[in-house]
């Protein structure tokens, strides 16, 4: 059977995408070799990796059992997870309901490889396979014909065929960049990956890795190449495409997650061995200050590290605003507008507890932006007494509703922050009903606690989430291009910039109380449970 196998490379370029295009194919059997290649006028990168496969399966008599060689991702995983049959079925649609792209040459491949049995492989793109390499010289010569082409065909090894003139190498990919994000989701992140992908691309083509789940993927080198069409349509979709994990420390790395015990295993070094096996040149976090202090520990350790400052709570001292902190404020205060109808109609007390940790700003901005007549924030520790004095007031004055906004990080002056134990992980909530319980105890009114939670990490990002998102991950790839590394993207006024990454993950930015945001909702009459 060994006259019927066959083993296969593949590779496809484009000058612009759309653009001129060329692919090329190096097809062995036997102790044969044999190289053929093409071009099109106006064409994509996609389609010119899908020709390719064509015209060298094409080469193959029924029956072959071949092994394919690629280095796209996205054409090796169409075909090894099983979307090419999930596309036929649904009609040559994808995932969105759209039509998918190039079907005359996917249909032509799904029918190539039913007639043969073929094994898709991934190649490491621009790796040191020369096979691959030879593939990718192809499929660039044949964009532009070289004028000297007959002399190296002279001297070519015996077995090589030419099927028509090749030509000028374009160059080759020189840098490889990682990412991957860590700590909770919020909206922003597949904006911030789009942009680091196609940032890297289009203005210096630079290959993208994208680690799945955070730190996590990290450790277990679970990793593949980010293309141009892996990050198409994700703009404006929530959480994020590579996953994310805030339990895997490869510091203290523990199978399942870590339980916020040391009690895992130092796993720091695999994860430098697999960003050497990706031939990283430098790894892009986007995270929180969990993250980031991670990302700075790998600095430590040699790694070339970018940080770009992700979290809802806009609690990272080394920037103005976090992507993903507008978002959120814009939840919490549309669920607002919608609990001022229901307390208006019961006359009820209602309190409303949102996210933020240790820091007021998502209460502070939500409350401002949603009308909450006391916001309580941790900065400010609050005494039930002004609570109080202020519902009375408002009844007074012929108001009998109370709208009360909550950090899940406040607590009463003397007191501490409210949390839930579950097992050995503590986490910040329950502050909202304590509060609400306390009210109507001490007024006898009707009260009411509803808990935000999760609902401001998720669902689609603001324009402004979108905007700052691109920004950020457009200057990341610039900081990576000219070799500033160890450093964390970040806004200050209007401008994007950077600082130090040791001096970003110092601290925390909380609310000073002596704000113009605080002094400006005083001035319109909110309480913040404090002797203001």
């Amino acid at each position: 059977m060994a006259d019927k196998e066959y083993i296969i490379y593949t590779d496809g370029a484009c000058s612009g995408n759309p653009g001129p295009g060329g692919w090329g194919a190096v097809i062995m059997h036997g102790g044969s070799v044999q190289e053929i290649s093409g071009k099109a006028d106006e064409t994509t990168n996609q389609r010119m990796e899908l020709q390719a496969a064509v015209e060298a399966l094409r080469t193959v008599p029924p029956g072959s059992r071949v092994k394919l060689h690629s280095d796209s991702a996205y054409l090796v995983n169409c075909f090894n997870q099983g979307w090419m049959k999930r596309w036929l079925r649904n009609g040559w649609r994808n995932s969105k309901g759209n039509q998918v792209e190039n079907q005359d040459l996917w249909k032509q491949l799904l029918e190539l490889s039913e007639t043969n049995t073929v094994e898709w492989i991934k190649v490491k793109g621009h790796s040191s396979d020369q096979l691959n390499q030879r593939c990718d010289q192809l499929a660039s010569e044949a964009i532009q014909p070289d004028k000297n082409s007959s002399s190296r065909e002279e001297n070519t090894p015996p077995g090589i065929e030419y099927r028509e003139s090749l030509g000028k190498n374009r160059g080759r990919k020189t840098k490889r960049l990682g990412l991957l994000t860590g700590g909770g989701d919020c909206p922003g992140l597949n904006a911030v990956i789009r942009a680091v992908v196609k940032g890297a691309e289009n203005k210096y083509n630079i290959e993208s890795v994208g680690f799945n789940n955070g730190f996590k993927g990290l450790v277990e080198n679970d990793a593949a190449l980010l293309e141009d069409l892996a990050v198409s349509g994700i703009l404006n979709r929530g959480g994020t495409i590579l996953g994310t994990s805030n339990r895997d420390n490869p510091f203290d790395f523990k199978p399942g997650g870590s339980d916020y015990l040391e009690t895992g295993e130092d796993r720091s070094a695999d994860a430098v061995e697999n960003l050497n096996k990706w031939d990283i040149d430098g790894l892009v976090v986007i995270g929180g200050d969990g993250s980031l202090l991670l990302a700075h520990r790998f600095s430590e350790l040699g790694v070339p590290i970018i940080g770009i400052p992700k979290t809802i709570d806009n609690d990272l001292p080394a920037t103005d605003l976090t992507f993903g902190f507008d978002s959120a404020v814009t939840t919490a205060t549309e669920a607002i507008d919608k609990i001022h109808t229901t307390a208006e109609s019961h006359h009820r007390v209602m309190v409303v507890e949102v996210m933020g940790r240790h820091a007021g700003w998502i209460a502070l901005q939500a409350g401002m932006a949603g009308g909450g007549d006391i916001i309580l924030i941790p900065e400010l520790p609050f005494e039930y007494s002004y609570i109080v004095a202020k519902i009375m007031e408002r009844r007074q004055r012929g108001k009998k509703f109370s709208i009360i906004v909550v950090a899940e990080g406040a607590f009463p002056a003397g007191e501490e922050p409210i949390y839930q134990q579950k097992g050995d992980v503590k986490r910040l909530g329950g502050i909202g009903l304590l509060v609400s319980r306390e009210i109507e105890k001490r007024t006898n009114m009707e009260s009411r606690a509803t808990v935000l939670g999760h609902l401001q990490r998720g669902g689609s990002p603001t324009a402004f989430d979108r905007v700052l998102a691109t920004r950020f991950g457009v200057k990341a790839v610039d900081l990576f291009q000219n070799g500033r590394f160890n450093e964390m993207v970040c806004l200050r006024g209007n401008q994007v910039e950077s600082v130090a990454l040791d001096q970003a993950v110092k601290g925390t930015k909380r609310v000073d109380p002596d704000s113009e945001q605080v002094l400006t909702a005083l001035a319109v009459g909110t309480s913040f449970g404090h002797p203001l």
